[in-house]
């Protein structure tokens, strides 16, 4: 009797487990990191949910120390700033995206767009921006490539 119970429950965890790993393989998402292509100096990161081998979804971008070119009283200017999205970006059937993120407060808008590969395993991208007030300058991003992989 003692056998017949333990192999029960040694069944009943097998079969568990194996229920949880077949839900867990369907969904995966990928942190990644990466830079502006030829600036050493900024960071990307990332996170793309991928369901089923389809990339769906890409959160927590952030750009970090992103050169951007601000035009002042003595002349032009090169400053880094941090560019992000607190919403997350809807990748398309193609694996593309591309978004438009507001900040009304200076009056900025970034544009995002590029493609998922390797199936959620890397991003390739473009961030750009409008010109925006910071202070008594006006700044702007001019259209700068990106890359990550997890």
């Amino acid at each position: 009797m003692k056998r017949t119970a333990t192999a029960a429950i040694a069944l009943v965890a097998a079969a568990s487990l194996v229920l949880a790993g077949s839900a867990v393989a369907g969904s995966k998402t990928y942190r990644q990191t990466g830079q502006i292509v030829g600036d050493n100096g900024s960071k990307v990161k990332l996170r793309v949910k991928v369901k089923n081998g389809d990339p769906q979804s890409i959160k927590g971008f952030k750009a970090k120390d992103v050169i951007t070119r601000c035009d002042t009283k003595n002349g032009r200017k090169v400053k880094r700033y941090d560019y992000l999205s607190l919403d997350p970006i809807t990748v398309q059937s193609d694996n593309e995206f591309n978004i438009v993120l507001t900040d009304s407060s200076i009056g900025l808008k970034i544009t995002l767009d590029g493609k998922v590969k390797k199936h959620g395993k890397k991003v390739v991208g473009k961030i750009k921006t409008n010109k925006f007030e910071d202070g008594s300058k006006l700044c702007k991003a001019p259209k700068q490539k990106f890359k990550t992989a997890a």
